[in-house]
Parts: C-alpha cells; sequence; structure tokens
C-alpha cells in the first residue's frame, strides 16, 4: 500500500512552528510501518530539535517532543483554568478521540505543567489510554504522546459488583512481607538524605515491596516469586594448584589470557575516562566502513548522532578495566560464526566460569554468592550459559550489585563478563556494616505504618491476544493522607536506616 508522505510532512511542519534556520535531519517509518517520524535540528545546537510522529493511515498526531533554547522568563502563575484551556484546544485540534478522556490529572513541577488524560471507570484511569502533555513556563505545549501499547486493545471494563475488603488486603500483604538486610548506595539525587556526597548505608528492605492483589479475588496476580530474588549460597572454592596461585595480570597479559589475539584482533579504540579504560577491538578484515543510508532515513540519522556509540556496541571484543585496582570489571566477546551444537553441561560450564573468576577475580568465594537455579537447567538445549553472582560483605547483600558470567555451551569460551568495582568492595569492607542496632520487627513496625493501599486498573497481557483489565489493590507507602491515583508518581519510602532507624524516602523528581 502506497502512502502520500509529503501530504503528512506537510501536515507535520504545520504542527508547530519551525525555526526558519532549522534543518530536517531525519524521515522515516518505524519498524512497523504505521507511523512516521520527522526531526528538525539547530544545525549549530543539535541538541535543539523538533521531534513529530504521525500515523501513516490517519495523519493523527502521536508524538511532539520540542527541546528548544531555554528562555529566560519569571515564572508565571497560572491558573489551573488557562492550562486546562491549552491543552483542551490542543486535543481538540489534535485527538479524534479527546471526549473519551475524562481523567486529568496536573501537576506543576519547577517552570513545567504535566498533564495526564485518561478514559476512566468508576473514576479510575485506564492504562494506555489518553494522552500525557508538558506545557512550558509560558503554556506551550513541548511534549505530546498519544498512550497506546503495541499490544491489542483491552475492551473497556466494568465496574466489579463485589472487591475485597482493603483491610483484609493489607493483613495479607503485612503478614506475607519481611524485612532484610541490605547496603545500600544513597545518593541526594535519588532520596530524601542530608548532604549531597554519595553514602553507602546499611538499611532494612522490604521483601516484597511490592504486589498486585486482585480486588475482586483477593489473590495476588503473580505469586510470591514473581517479586522476589533467587535465593543465594556461598560458594565453594574450587581444587587448584597451589603452586600457581592466580594473580592480578597486567592489560597486555590478561589480553592474551581472554584470546585477543593480536593476529586475530584489531584495537580499534581506547578510552581513558579517568576510572575506567574502555578498550574496543575489531576482527581484522571487518574493519570498513558502512555503506551509506539514505540521507534521512533513521539509520542515517543514528549514525550521525550516536555513530561513535554504535561502533562501541558492535565491536567484536570490548574489555574494560578499574584504573585504581588494575582489576577486569567487563569483557564482551562476539562470535564470528555460529558454533556447534550443544557439548557442555551447565556444570561443565559452571567450572569454565570459575576457571576465569580465578583469573580475574581470585577472591571471588568471600565476596559473591551464586544464584540458586529456579528450575532443572539442563532441560532445554541453550547455546549460552548464564549464571548471576550477587555481591555480598560478610553475608549482608549489596543491593542491586552482582557479578554475570555467560558462557559457550560449544567452545566453552567466557562470551560476556560484567564485573562490578573492586575498589567499591575495598571501601565496603572498611566499614562496619556486621551490627545492625534495629531489629527486622522494629524496622517492620515503622514501614507497617506507612503502607497504604490505592485501587487502580492493571492492563493484564497473559493472554496477548485477549488483554484485559483488572482491578488490583497495590501498596504503596506514603505519609500523604491524599495520594496520586496515577501509578508511579507518588515518591514512597524506600529503606528504614538499620542503625538510626531513619526512614529513607524517595525523592520526589522528574
Amino acid at each position: 500500500m502506497s502512502f502520500d508522505y509529503g501530504e503528512l510532512r506537510t501536515k507535520a511542519k504545520a504542527i508547530v512552528q519551525i525555526p526558519e534556520h532549522y534543518r530536517q535531519v531525519m524521515e522515516d517509518n518505524n519498524r512497523d510501518e504505521q507511523e512516521r517520524s520527522f526531526i528538525w535540528e539547530d544545525p549549530d545546537k543539535d541538541d535543539c530539535q523538533i521531534e513529530i510522529t504521525l500515523d501513516i493511515q490517519t495523519g493523527q498526531l502521536i508524538s511532539l517532543d520540542i527541546n528548544m533554547e531555554a528562555k529566560d522568563s519569571i515564572d508565571q502563575a497560572s491558573s489551573a483554568e488557562e492550562v486546562m484551556a491549552v491543552t483542551d484546544a490542543f486535543l481538540v485540534k489534535y485527538s479524534p478521540g479527546y471526549s473519551a478522556f475524562t481523567w486529568v490529572n496536573s501537576e506543576k513541577k519547577g517552570n513545567l505543567r504535566f498533564i495526564t488524560y485518561r478514559e476512566e471507570v468508576g473514576g479510575l484511569p485506564l492504562p494506555d489510554t489518553g494522552c500525557k502533555m508538558i506545557l512550558d513556563n509560558e503554556l506551550n505545549v513541548i511534549r505530546y504522546q498519544v498512550e497506546k501499547s503495541r499490544q491489542k486493545a483491552a475492551p473497556k471494563p466494568e465496574w466489579p459488583s463485589i472487591i475485597v475488603d482493603v483491610e483484609t488486603v493489607r493483613q495479607q500483604v503485612l503478614k506475607d512481607m519481611r524485612m532484610e538486610l541490605t547496603i545500600v548506595a544513597l545518593y541526594s539525587s535519588m532520596y530524601e538524605m542530608e548532604g549531597t556526597e554519595p553514602e553507602y548505608r546499611l538499611v532494612y528492605e522490604p521483601i516484597p515491596g511490592h504486589r498486585l492483589i486482585d480486588a475482586v479475588t483477593g489473590i495476588d496476580l503473580f505469586g510470591m516469586e514473581h517479586y522476589v530474588m533467587p535465593s543465594c549460597l556461598p560458594i565453594t572454592p574450587m581444587e587448584s594448584d597451589k603452586s600457581n596461585e592466580p594473580t592480578i595480570k597486567d592489560i597486555a597479559t590478561l589480553e592474551i589470557e581472554l584470546g585477543i589475539d593480536p593476529e586475530v584482533y584489531l584495537l580499534e579504540n581506547s578510552k581513558d575516562d579517568g576510572e575506567r579504560i574502555k578498550r574496543l577491538y575489531k576482527f581484522r578484515g571487518e574493519v570498513v566502513e558502512d555503506p551509506e543510508s539514505e540521507a534521512l532515513s533513521v539509520d542515517a540519522y543514528m549514525k550521525r548522532k550516536w555513530g561513535d556509540s554504535l561502533r562501541n556496541l558492535e565491536a567484536s571484543c570490548k574489555i574494560q578495566f578499574e584504573k585504581s585496582t588494575g582489576r577486569l570489571v567487563g569483557f564482551h566477546r562476539s562470535e564470528r560464526k555460529k558454533e556447534a551444537a550443544q557439548s557442555l553441561t551447565r556444570k561443565q560450564c559452571w567450572e569454565k566460569a570459575e576457571q576465569f573468576l580465578q583469573q580475574v577475580f581470585p577472591e571471588y568465594t568471600s565476596y559473591l554468592q551464586i544464584e540458586v537455579d529456579q528450575e532443572d537447567m539442563d532441560v532445554q538445549p541453550r547455546e549460552r550459559e548464564f549464571f548471576y553472582l550477587p555481591v555480598y560483605i560478610g553475608n549482608i547483600p549489596v543491593n542491586h550489585e552482582r557479578v554475570m558470567v555467560s558462557v559457550s555451551t560449544s567452545t566453552g569460551k567466557i562470551c560476556v563478563f560484567r564485573g562490578v568495582s573492586y575498589e567499591m568492595i575495598r571501601d565496603l569492607e572498611e566499614c562496619d556494616f556486621l551490627y545492625p542496632t534495629l531489629t527486622a520487627e522494629k524496622a517492620f513496625g515503622l514501614y507497617s505504618e506507612y503502607v497504604r493501599f490505592r485501587l487502580r486498573w492493571f492492563k493484564d497481557l497473559e493472554d496477548e491476544d485477549r488483554p484485559v483489565y483488572r482491578l488490583i489493590y497495590e501498596p504503596i507507602t506514603t505519609g500523604q493522607k491524599g495520594f496520586s491515583l496515577d501509578a508511579g508518581c507518588n515518591s514512597g519510602l524506600r529503606y528504614v536506616d538499620a542503625c538510626s532507624g531513619e526512614l529513607i524516602w524517595e525523592r520526589d523528581y522528574l
């Protein structure tokens, strides 16, 4: 089917006044050929741009993103009526189905106004409906995004005749919750905290901290295993030749041991960001320029905009070293061709992974544990085996820090290694995290006081051909009596300090 792209271009240019000195840098369809996007940029400031996306068949505006140089202006105290008059007028012009958007949420953050429109049932917004908008200080629409899912639309639900009492849900959720010790890195940009310097803290974290409870049946939609990480076990050191104790290698030596043969690989790029050295290699004979793409295509635009980053992703081999410790913290190898059929079991691959860890992280058994397999991993053949190893200081996990090793089942070679900062581990060792003064029961009592429940609609995609909306109870933490029904916009209580009992709240940020 052919479309008049010239007409779409004319429609796009009529939506917003494009400065005369801007030049068009991209015009292309998305991958599923349902939408067409246009981008204009300031030739002198490539971070100043206007992006517009239209539905190919209907010409409807799907998204608008205006990022222009900020003007000095005094904060204007616009009324809610003035803001809604602007957004309503915009919807009348560009959103044919705007009359169905009966739920509206408006928030002001800094000099920006954030407006969300949704369809609703029972006073609650339906996800994947309506749109979101951002207005600047002068009430210009600078962001607009139609909210829709790539999956099939779900039929509009009806309000249930009976739902479970909220107190019953609360008692069940709190009964299933436990407080666990963890070490976290706190940043002032993310959490309400004194000072601006990042710091490590020993805290209690609620497990699970999130649940989705069907409001009709009172049953969790997914089950407890959906919300918690797999359990971990300490690693028993493998037998090794004591006459050949592992030592920290220099870059040249480790390159050889990693199989980066200079006869096969050519060093294409090396960067030093002050903390890490990143080296990128290509197979010899493959360092060629990509063919030129059509000038305004997505491929050409991305090549101009993020060419170096894209080439880094395509590198045949990548390694990262931590400068302060000389430790390998990242390794990735791309295979030139598909290897033979599977020949190694998961246990054999783990032996290969351990041999590698002995080389690059000799103390791995002191700081890492291994996630327990949740099922029989040898049932289905795989090209690679993945092993996840969370970091522990003593018996306390370090939140969001874990090592990953991937092994080829056909060759036994290490495909990917994602390490952690050894400098971080040394810093954590110097902290006294082993003796919390607060009990888990006390932390639970402090945390549970702030647990509230809100009803909201959840789009269940378990059956992709027949998605449905379900009314659910969702626990949140807030000290406010009233809270927004727009999921995800509330800052919550994240941790309880295990020594001081301080409540650590997430920062409300854009």
